[in-house]
């Protein structure tokens, strides 16, 4: 409904709507949590594969330098990023 509004608004200003304008003119969706995963991967230098598994399963990085990436991203200490 809102955006039947704004194309309406656009027709009677007299600017004429194309699809690629209103594509163009749809908000940018945000994704919190896959762009976390993105923020890690560009620390750490690893795939979203890994860096899902870290978060998702629990997986531990076998590189500290990791580990203290995670930490600094998400303000945790790395000795409570896991659960033992």
């Amino acid at each position: 409904m809102k955006d039947a509004l704004k194309t309406s608004k656009m027709l009677a200003e007299g600017r004429k709507m194309t699809l690629k304008g209103y594509y163009q003119s749809l908000p940018s969706s945000t994704h919190p949590k896959t762009e976390f995963i993105n923020e890690i991967t560009k620390r750490t230098g690893v795939s979203f594969t890994a860096a899902r598994n870290w978060v998702i399963y629990g997986m531990k990085p076998n590189n500290p330098k990791h580990v203290s990436a995670l930490s600094e991203i998400t303000g945790i200490s790395p000795e409570d990023l896991w659960s033992e």
